[in-house]
């Protein structure tokens, strides 16, 4: 089982709570700025607070509680390149076409605010990510707070890796299926296979240390982002992630047989014990 954490710290929660409050204004600024429909109503007004403040406070406050830097990194870089596009890109242009709400133009706030479930897998995810790579390789790890001592059990680090790569995975099927993938069955299918590329390089990471799966890996959320941002015909290429899973596989076992002959020839590889 994976150890119980302390209560967060009013500090934690606190700078979470600018976090969301921060990117729930933003958002709602943005809408407002394109003429949203959705500001129309109390309701989906509400979903569009809900949902940012969720993407706003669960990154500042794993960053704050934990002392993780990425997650925050990551969630202020989102923001930005959100803002980004959205005031340099052409406002929607709104219509009706009988009882149905038409756009024409892109609508990149949009499409950040409904995405949500992805930013906050994709949070957890590096979250677990920069914890692997402090605690392997003792950077800067005795400022880490709350969060567990020493190496993880072997049942444990299966269940960080496992319930990380799971949470990913059900955040693409769920970006997929609002995309419209054809036939719907092949949810599943992409769901094992974002699964599959999520757990690989973190179990090369908390098992043996590896670094070149890791370092290969953020062509997977790149991936998510373009499919977020950019509007695609078919997501289907997503399935490319069970291939590529192959691929960080490989490149896991090449780097184990590389650090074993080092360590055998006298070399220094980093840590020996797991995370």
């Amino acid at each position: 089982m994976v150890p119980s954490l302390p209560r967060p710290s009013p500090a934690a929660v606190a700078t979470g709570l600018v976090g969301g409050v921060g990117n729930a204004a933003v958002a709602v600024a943005l809408y407002a700025r394109a003429d949203y429909p959705a500001l129309e109503s109390t309701g989906e007004t509400a979903l569009v607070v809900l949902a940012a403040f969720l993407v706003g406070f669960v990154p500042l406050f794993l960053a704050a509680s934990a002392r993780l830097v990425a997650p925050a990194l990551g969630f202020l870089g989102l923001v930005a390149g959100t803002v980004r596009l959205e005031v340099t890109t052409p406002a929607p242009e709104w219509g009706e076409l009988g009882e149905y709400v038409v756009v024409d133009g892109p609508t990149h706030v949009g499409s950040y605010v409904d995405a949500w479930y992805l930013w906050l897998a994709l949070a957890a995810l590096l979250a677990v990510a920069e914890f692997g790579l402090r605690r392997r390789y003792s950077i800067g790890d005795g400022r880490l707070r709350n969060l567990p001592d020493g190496p993880l059990e072997r049942s444990s680090r299966y269940a960080v890796v496992v319930g990380t790569a799971v949470l990913v995975g059900i955040a693409t099927s769920l970006l997929v299926v609002d995309a419209g993938i054809r036939p719907p069955a092949l949810t599943s299918v992409v769901f094992a296979f974002a699964a599959a590329v999520t757990a690989v390089p973190l179990a090369a990471l908390f098992e043996d240390g590896a670094l070149a799966p890791l370092a290969l890996f953020p062509a997977v959320p790149y991936v998510l982002v373009l499919e977020v941002f950019v509007t695609t015909d078919s997501p289907v290429h997503i399935l490319l992630f069970g291939p590529y899973a192959v691929v960080l596989a490989v490149v896991w076992a090449l780097e184990r047989r590389l650090r074993s002959r080092l360590r055998a020839s006298g070399g220094s590889v980093g840590a020996d014990e797991p995370v």
